[in-house]
């Protein structure tokens, strides 16, 4: 306890009531022992941010991280500094003197200005703003109100990593997609949803937004640019970099996100659900829309490679969810693609796949790739489905020499 109280410069009186259970407003201090005997342990300990170690500004861990590096107490002073325009003359007298209930619903309701604006132009912080307001009793906006707002205006700006992996900052701007484009099945959405089936994540509603939104992550940037295409939607794709999580790596990734209470629940009717993983059921839909979804799926999780002890083209497709495996093989199946027996990859969390060889190959193309516009499938994959036509030919063309000879 002793080393510990040197360790962390904290008081060993306070370690002593922390041992003996006292925890209300010690959470800071429980923090940094934990982070202190992890380290002393050699184990992995909790960074103070996602990013960050500690505060850019004054370098505690012991104050909450707010954003972009900055504790709460930097962030506000940090914001504060930005709102105050120590140049500007005062032609209002003081700041309560103009900041009148009048002028606020004036400013803040009917005009939408947000806090920083009005701070601004009243020449005081943006916290003073405020208070002002709960004080003259007017409604605050609701985070999710609030961010629209900013974003209509072009005042959301992102830490981002580009494409070159590189750290920028960006301004996020509001996305517009077709309205009601889940609401009704065509060829692109039967695509699409089979995209978001297998690479797509739905997470309730939270974050700063406090909105319900959906999520595509994919490797392949391709897809990605095609689904937004289909969905008419301006969302921004975003990537990551590869990154390591102690033994574990996890790959480079492209991925774009959607925050849309409507589409959301338009996503939930159609039979996804958020943790989705192991208990996704494969959805029912007409024959006509049926392949569509199916490409879309083996364009998320499906693969087409070159068989070593063959060496010919084939097709798997795998999941973590068996009742979906078992829906995949019964749509295939009334396509006239002969019943897959299904396979087992076991391990903690076991996943499901079926494989699809031989001369099925071809018959799998032409069902899910014929009078497809390019628009509507990843190309990589189609290339290489339409590679298994090219070695049918050839073994014809072998056959019908030796008939001739």
């Amino acid at each position: 306890m002793k080393v510990l109280s040197q360790k962390t410069n904290m008081p060993y009186g306070t370690l002593l009531r922390i041992e003996n259970g006292v925890t209300i407003g010690m959470e800071d201090y429980i923090s940094l022992i934990e982070v202190t005997l992890n380290k002393a342990l050699n184990l992995p300990y909790k960074r103070w941010s996602y990013k960050y170690d500690q505060c850019i500004k004054c370098g505690t861990t012991l104050t909450k991280h707010i954003a972009h590096g900055y504790c709460k107490n930097c962030y506000d002073r940090n914001i504060e500094g930005k709102q105050k325009d120590v140049n500007r003359l005062r032609k209002y007298g003081g700041s309560s003197s103009l900041l009148t209930k009048a002028y606020l619903l004036d400013n803040y309701i009917i005009n939408e200005k947000s806090l920083g604006d009005i701070a601004k132009g009243a020449n005081c912080s943006r916290q003073y703003v405020h208070k002002m307001i709960v004080s003259h009793g007017i409604p605050l906006r609701t985070k999710s109100s609030a961010r629209r707002f900013a974003l209509d205006k072009g005042k959301v700006i992102r830490e981002n990593v580009s494409f070159e992996g590189k750290q920028q900052f960006v301004t996020l701007n509001k996305v517009l997609l077709t309205d009601g484009f889940f609401s009704s099945w065509s060829h692109e959405m039967a695509y699409v949803l089979g995209v978001i089936y297998t690479d797509g994540c739905l997470n309730p509603r939270g974050g700063s937004c406090n909105m319900d939104r959906f999520q595509i992550t994919q490797k392949d940037q391709e897809i990605l640019i095609k689904v937004l295409a289909l969905m008419k939607c301006n969302a921004t794709i975003h990537y990551r970099k590869e990154m390591k999580y102690g033994d574990i790596k996890a790959g480079a990734v492209y991925w774009f996100s959607i925050a849309d209470n409507k589409v959301y629940e338009a996503l939930l009717s159609l039979g996804l659900t958020p943790h989705k993983s192991l208990t996704l059921n494969f959805p029912n839909m007409t024959k006509e829309h049926l392949r569509h979804f199916i490409r879309g799926c083996w364009d998320g999780d499906g693969s087409v490679y070159i068989d070593k002890q063959t060496q010919k083209i084939a097709a798997s497709f795998v999941s973590r969810s068996l009742h979906f495996v078992e829906g995949m093989i019964e749509g295939l199946k009334n396509a006239g693609l002969p019943e897959r027996k299904i396979y087992i990859h076991k391990g903690k969390s076991p996943s499901y796949y079926i494989r699809v060889t031989g001369a099925q190959v071809p018959k799998l193309y032409h069902y899910l790739y014929d009078d497809v516009p390019e628009s509507q499938y990843l190309d990589r994959k189609y290339k290489l489905f339409r590679s298994s036509l090219r070695e049918k030919t050839e073994t014809l063309d072998i056959l019908s020499q030796i008939l001739v000879d």
